[in-house]
């Protein structure tokens, strides 16, 4: 439904255009859409030649060592971003070493008491 809205708007724009254009033709003059674009492109021009005006007065003697300085910066400010990350996320990267199995005895009681059995019997055939 949005856009049949938007189609049936913009379709009225293009008509309610060509309706002021060819008003112009016929009665030979502009409508005030043409002179709001006259006057934009004269402000534009104006705008246009004030930075050609400046951008004369700029000296590029200095363009190298600005490049170089910008370009250390940047590279800098790199390195740093890198380390940064990298700090914060090594715990993500790296490959956590396996705990070496502490032996705490048998793991159920069935097998506590088979291992004491053992123990005893090892213990009487040794005396």
């Amino acid at each position: 439904m949005f856009t049949f809205v938007i189609f049936i708007i913009s379709l009225a724009l293009l008509i309610f255009l060509f309706i002021m254009k060819s008003l112009e033709i016929n009665r030979g003059r502009k409508i005030f859409l043409e002179r709001q674009f006259e006057n934009f492109d004269a402000w534009i021009l104006k705008v246009i030649l004030k930075i050609k005006f400046w951008w004369s007065h700029v000296s590029f003697r200095n363009l190298g060592k600005i490049s170089l300085w910008l370009v250390t910066n940047i590279k800098s400010s790199i390195v740093a971003l890198k380390k940064r990350f990298d700090h914060e996320q090594s715990h993500f990267f790296s490959k956590r070493e396996p705990k070496a199995p502490n032996s705490k005895g048998s793991v159920s009681f069935f097998l506590k008491d088979v291992s004491d059995y053992k123990r005893k019997l090892r213990e009487g055939r040794k005396e």
